[in-house]
């Protein structure tokens, strides 16, 4: 299983971070630095790029992350987990609006044109969405509400935005890239 991972906004990709530690178990882990200061179409076509350039079995993206795995991962037929996803970043990241910094210690500007571009959270493709309940930064129980007619949703009680249950995940992970392998026709080694 050849994974791409979505950081979050103001995040970069880590190799070395616990996520990413854990995703490895089930296989090769891919990113990029994404800007999502940049337009919506921008981020999406960047993400869509490094999908073709690794040859990628399943999009797995944190928080706006989140939604980039979704609106990428459903655009390429590829399945997709999002965990704890920003389901309407257009409002969510209204707050960041401005100057800021990032959590490398980067100043960004984030402008309102730029937030305005990022639509709801597709209810399309095929994805698994995994939330904690603790999250303080998004309402785990309105993702819920939104997801479960459409996708599989798997809820952990407590937790925090940035997911403290990936190890608990990893066989749920592993059985949904399963089931979507026969769907897409995916090689599932």
């Amino acid at each position: 299983m050849n994974i791409f991972y979505c950081h979050g906004f103001a995040s970069a990709f880590d190799p070395d971070k616990p996520k990413i530690q854990r995703l490895s178990e089930l296989g090769p882990v891919h990113g990029v630095d994404f800007d999502f200061t940049q337009p919506a179409e921008t981020v999406v076509e960047r993400c869509m790029a490094a999908l073709l350039e690794h040859d990628i079995d399943l999009v797995v993206g944190t928080s706006l992350g989140g939604w980039l795995a979704n609106a990428a991962g459903s655009r390429a037929g590829l399945p997709f987990v999002a965990i704890n996803p920003s389901i309407d970043p257009a409002k969510t990241l209204m707050r960041h609006v401005g100057k800021g910094v990032d959590h490398q210690g980067k100043p960004y500007e984030l402008e309102a044109s730029a937030v305005l571009s990022y639509s709801p959270f597709r209810l399309a493709g095929c994805g698994l969405i995994l939330l904690d309940e603790g999250d303080d930064v998004l309402d785990s129980a309105q993702t819920a509400s939104l997801c479960k007619p459409r996708f599989e949703v798997v809820s952990f009680p407590g937790g925090s935005h940035r997911f403290d249950h990936m190890e608990a995940s990893l066989p749920l992970i592993d059985t949904f890239f399963h089931r979507a392998s026969l769907v897409y026709g995916l090689d599932d080694d």
